[in-house]
């Protein structure tokens, strides 16, 4: 099962520097509990999956209607709001995602993030039948600064460092 951890965006500054600080800069005081995120997905079939919160005399909570038809309408088969209420899942077509490349999920999951946040909602992003996220945006709401990550479940363990890159590094050297 998949565990996500939210930290303040504070120490992702230190990660580098982390042998030359000094131990106590990380203790957490007694009464700091990390919230973490046991994310799972429907396993249910298409049909079968709750539908997307729909009103015809107020406007619906979340509204992620305007976004899917500009930017995931070939991608998305639905989206709902899950029973504890706290996360938007996003149920997305296998083959069309795996065209995508790391930067368009990216910025997919992201852009719907940012829409999902504003409404007070985490998003998950989930393909049919499986039941681990293959991406998801979360905040902790519950802290000030607001505080959002983006993890996205990259297949075989690639990520965006080590998949080949279609440049070239220009190196040079000395004529002596």
């Amino acid at each position: 099962m998949t565990k996500f951890l939210l930290l303040p965006s504070s120490l992702l500054f230190l990660i580098s520097d982390f042998f030359l600080l000094p131990s106590f800069l990380f203790l957490l005081p007694a009464t700091a509990t990390p919230k973490i995120i046991f994310p799972t997905c429907p396993r249910n079939e298409i049909s079968q999956l709750p539908k997307p919160p729909l009103s015809q005399t107020q406007p619906s909570i979340p509204s992620l209607w305007l976004t899917q038809d500009y930017f995931g309408e070939e991608l998305i088969y639905t989206w709902f709001v899950d029973p504890d209420d706290t996360s938007v899942i996003l149920v997305v077509r296998k083959l069309t995602w795996d065209k995508k490349g790391y930067l368009e999920r990216y910025k997919f999951i992201n852009h719907f993030g940012n829409v999902a946040r504003q409404y007070g909602y985490n998003l998950q992003v989930c393909e049919p039948r499986n039941k681990k996220p293959i991406a998801a945006y979360f905040c902790d709401f519950e802290n000030a600064p607001l505080n959002c990550n983006v993890e996205i479940d990259y297949r075989f363990g690639r990520s965006l460092f080590s998949s080949p890159k279609d440049f070239t590094f220009i190196t040079t050297t000395k004529e002596q």
